[in-house]
């Protein structure tokens, strides 16, 4: 039984229609696209959640949100991820992350592996950021060390790396920041870091979080630069043909497109609604010693994961074939409602939590071609579309949100005990606070905005 190398290439908020190696009009993921040659492209996937650590929990597990149940408010247990599943076989384990979700929380994510790496305390300036907003690295910090790392394993290794640089705030570095201006980034720099509550409350104009894609798609292709020296430093190493390399995101970003459901927010960013931008993502597998590309529009999910890691890793099934699509050609999604901090945050500046504290619920079924069926309750509404390619839609109506609250409550699936809940946890209470820049309508005005 052969045994290989995983690398798992996580781009937080890495939304799919943004990305050019699934159809977007910008050159945003070139060295995805020519890596897509020789890999296998899912282009209907989608995350378990739409924000970090309920989706990486069903990335590591394999069990879907609803079944888990693991917010921030609760720590994962030992024994239930396929990184120990590694560890106990022989395998090395390493996570790289400047996501304190992942390196440096309660919930445990970090323990998983036996080598974790956050933000550093000093770091040298050529991996400095191209903004204002934030003192930690950018990726290429992250990926010289997962590098560094793997070089200096004697047996099997399992890395993941979890690339921020696509998550809010956006600030590529100027060789990849190909779209913006001036005018945009300093729009960025004045709305603050935490901005989704200005534009769900109506204070700001969906307009401005439509500017800030600009700054995105800057990011993406920062991030796509990270992972070009990921697979040529693996390549160097003389590596990469044993290794099951995976790129995915772990959930997608909304930049104030409507959504189909009138009760429900708008898509800003992440953690908050049903809309798809937040949940279809790119993800790109290349098996070890793969040498023809092939795209699979079967509809697919992260939750996958560990199954084709068991496959095409470990040796323990067939590699052939679809490793992420879905057996019965179902897929789910959820988003339990928001702590209450948020809570707090959306009464403090919105006047009202309610808008915003829902259970977010998706049911997704394949299609032929590339299409799927959504199928998504905001609370006690609900809406059905078919979704083709990266976000047209059609066949749009409103359901019974029943039809998919009983899909999650049939005997498909079961709720598995794999976590303890956190007492006192107050959900990085300072972090969570707005962040938002005082004294902004004289700004934007000075920008030429109003």
């Amino acid at each position: 039984m052969s045994r290989h190398n995983v690398l798992v290439v996580v781009a937080d908020s890495l939304r799919a229609r943004n990305t050019s190696v699934l159809g977007y009009r910008r050159e945003t993921t070139p060295f995805l696209d020519a890596f897509a040659e020789e890999a296998t492209v899912y282009t209907q996937a989608r995350s378990p959640s739409n924000w970090t650590v309920p989706s990486h929990v069903s990335l590591f597990t394999g069990h879907e949100v609803h079944e888990h149940g693991v917010d921030h408010s609760a720590r994962l247990d030992a024994g239930h991820t396929i990184f120990e599943e590694l560890a106990a076989a022989g395998y090395d384990t390493g996570l790289f992350s400047d996501n304190p979700f992942l390196t440096d929380h309660e919930s445990g994510l970090d323990e998983v592996f036996q080598t974790a790496v956050g933000s550093p305390e000093q770091y040298d300036s050529a991996y400095e950021t191209n903004g204002s907003l934030g003192d930690w690295p950018n990726g290429f910090w992250y990926a010289d060390r997962t590098l560094e790392w793997i070089d200096e394993r004697e047996s099997e290794w399992a890395a993941c790396i979890n690339l921020m640089d696509t998550h809010r705030p956006y600030e590529p570095l100027a060789e990849y920041d190909e779209w913006s201006d001036e005018r945009s980034r300093e729009l960025q720099e004045s709305m603050g870091f935490k901005w989704h509550w200005e534009f769900l409350s109506g204070n700001l104009s969906l307009g401005f979080a439509s500017i800030l894609e600009q700054i995105y798609d800057g990011a993406v292709r920062q991030a796509d630069a990270i992972f070009e020296t990921l697979i040529r430093g693996l390549d160097e190493q003389g590596v990469l043909d044993d290794t099951l390399v995976v790129f995915a995101g772990d959930h997608g970003e909304g930049f104030g497109e409507p959504t189909a459901i009138p009760e429900e927010p708008p898509a800003v960013s992440h953690r908050i609604g049903t809309h798809d931008a937040m949940y279809h993502v790119p993800l790109v597998v290349r098996a070890p010693g793969q040498r023809h590309g092939h795209r699979v529009t079967d509809l697919a999910t992260l939750s996958r994961f560990p199954d084709a890691v068991r496959a095409m890793a470990l040796g323990d099934g067939n590699a052939d074939g679809p490793a992420f699509a879905s057996p019965n050609g179902t897929v789910v999604a959820s988003q339990a409602p928001v702590g209450p901090a948020m809570r707090e945050e959306a009464e403090r500046i919105c006047g009202d939590a309610a808008p915003f504290a829902k259970h977010a619920r998706l049911v997704y079924h394949d299609r032929p071609g590339d299409e799927v069926r959504k199928r998504a309750a905001w609370g006690d509404s609900a809406h059905e579309s078919v979704i083709k390619g990266c976000g047209g839609t059609t066949e749009d109506s409103d359901i019974d949100a029943a039809v998919v609250r009983n899909h999650f409550d049939s005997d498909r699936y079961a709720d598995v005990d794999i976590a303890t809940p956190l007492d006192g946890y107050t959900e990085f209470e300072d972090a969570s606070d707005t962040q938002f820049a005082g004294a902004l309508d004289d700004r934007l005005e000075a920008l030429g905005y109003k």
